[in-house]
């Protein structure tokens, strides 16, 4: 019965949620989500396919005499469902008996427990995640030389600057599927209608220009979204610790906050908002569905990332999980190219293939037929050449790990939980400013304050401490293990912050005589 409920929704609906015609509000596509999420779950413990139903030869997550692959994934049903299309017919999936793909899309805290019950593959999310599985012990090494043998040639080790493959002592745990650039989208009608200045960098946003009630930027939970962790990271390293903060709370002061990068996205693209936090296939994905919209690198302030995929630790059937993971980084380059889709691939020579009439009705509605890749996707293969060319910054991806979960927890409880106060405080200095009863030097004054790190009592010391890189690094393992040191800590940011906040606000009552 949950099979059938889930071929229905999945499988007839396959873009609910993400579909450029639903036009629903948000919180019915939250609840569409979330019970896409509970019905995949629940379909992979009925079935079988992860602890239980074991097979005559002993594993797990088979169907009849062939072979159930068990997918954890942050790709959307879009993805999941052109994928499982692609591949089932493919010759590899004939070869290697693979009857069958279950994908579990959930949040990265629930990772390790998919994966201890037998996952057999991860792939989406970013190489944080991957970096985070790889650290806890969940990733097996890629063994498979067809893979292995992809490397440095039609793979690269290396873009921009940055590891598309994570080797330690030799061994290969993960390799990216596919490619990301980070910036924001904009959406030029709202823009205009607001009369705000076209932004080209994050700078750009931490403005009074941008301070409006309400807010016109967007930006993402980063506990709940690996792109605007990536962001946000990005941000700390262009401008180093203590003015990337402060360019960071501003930026939250006049943004809206959304629990999730893909309903920024949805704001831009609705109009609700006039920018936000977008990866760039987000932003894609925007331009194709309102021609008002427009996605920006901001120049020489972003990277180019490599998306993961990686074989699990537990899984049941590693010969035919590193077969997938072959064809993903070979002909299942082509998913990336539907126009629902529009990402990046790794592999440039998908550009160069030619478009099936299977994979046209597949990918392109029929369309294409005979063409490559490159023909039918123009659009693509002309971003693909400007990110591949793009200057990024010098990222340092192994010193954004040792504080990555220190700085998502700081930035929630801070920026986020918050975020009212700090944006009523912001906005009554600019006003003020503006309406000249404070000066140019009382308004920096303000700003500074506002900006400045927080001064907390460190729960082991019982000592005052503000929350630098050093610090950061130094809580990194135990604020994401610990329950109660994350609770303690994070309420004690929460508080500072407010009480900063409501600070700098009775000193702007003073200034100005209220």
């Amino acid at each position: 019965m949950i099979s059938f409920f889930l071929s229905t929704l999945v499988f007839r609906q396959p873009f609910i949620g993400i579909d450029e015609n639903f036009n629903g509000d948000d919180t019915m596509k939250r609840f569409i989500g979330a019970l896409l999420v509970i019905v995949l779950g629940l379909s992979v413990v009925a079935s079988g396919c992860i602890g239980g139903g074991k097979s005559s030869s002993g594993g797990t997550a088979t169907s009849g005499q062939g072979i159930t692959l068990v997918i954890v994934t942050r790709h959307d049903a879009t993805i999941q469902y052109k994928v499982k299309q692609l591949f089932l017919q493919s010759d590899i999936a004939k070869q290697y008996h693979i009857k069958d793909l279950k994908f579990i899309g959930v949040p990265e805290a629930l990772w390790p427990s998919y994966i201890k019950k037998g996952a057999d593959v991860g792939w989406g999310g970013g190489p944080t995640l991957f970096d985070d599985m790889y650290k806890m012990g969940y990733l097996a090494p890629i063994t498979d030389q067809k893979i292995l043998s992809l490397i440095g040639k039609q793979i690269p080790k290396e873009l921009a600057g940055m590891p598309m493959v994570r080797e330690e002592n030799g061994k290969v745990y993960w390799i990216a599927a596919a490619l990301s650039s980070f910036g924001f989208t904009v959406n030029k009608e709202i823009l205009k209608k607001q009369n705000l200045p076209f932004p080209k960098k994050w700078e750009d946003i931490a403005t009074p220009d941008w301070a409006r009630d309400p807010q016109m930027y967007g930006i993402a939970d980063p506990t709940r979204s690996t792109s605007n962790t990536r962001i946000y990271q990005i941000i700390l390293q262009a401008f180093g610790w203590d003015k990337g903060w402060r360019i960071m709370t501003l930026i939250a002061a006049n943004s809206k906050v959304y629990e999730a990068s893909d309903a920024v996205r949805d704001a831009v693209i609705n109009g609700e908002i006039a920018a936000g936090n977008t990866i760039d296939f987000y932003g894609y994905t925007a331009m194709k569905q309102n021609p008002n919209c427009v996605y920006v690198i901001p120049a020489g302030e972003s990277i180019i990332n490599g998306d993961p995929i990686a074989l699990l630790k537990y899984s049941k059937h590693p010969e035919a999980a590193q077969a997938f993971i072959y064809w993903v980084l070979t002909e299942g380059q082509k998913v990336w190219m539907s126009p629902d889709i529009n990402r990046l691939p790794i592999n440039p020579e998908v550009f160069n293939m030619t478009i099936t009439e299977e994979e046209a009705k597949v990918l392109f509605k029929g369309q294409h037929v005979g063409e490559t890749y490159a023909q039918a996707a123009p659009a693509l293969y002309k971003a693909y050449k400007l990110s591949i060319s793009s200057k990024g910054i010098p990222f340092d991806d192994a010193r954004a790990l040792k504080t990555v979960n220190s700085l998502q927890y700081y930035f929630k409880a801070t920026l986020v939980d918050v975020n009212g106060p700090l944006h009523q405080a912001w906005m009554a200095i600019v006003k003020a400013y503006k309406e000249g009863k404070i000066t140019e030097d009382q308004f920096k004054k303000l700003e500074d304050e506002l900006t400045a790190p927080i001064e907390f009592k460190d729960p082991e010391t019982g000592k005052m401490v503000t929350f630098t890189e050093e610090y950061a690094a130094k809580i990194n393992d135990r604020i994401a293990t610990d329950a109660g040191f994350q609770g303690q800590l994070m309420d004690e940011w929460r508080s500072a912050a407010q009480a900063k906040y409501n600070k700098v606000l009775e000193e702007l009552n003073k200034m100005i005589g209220s």
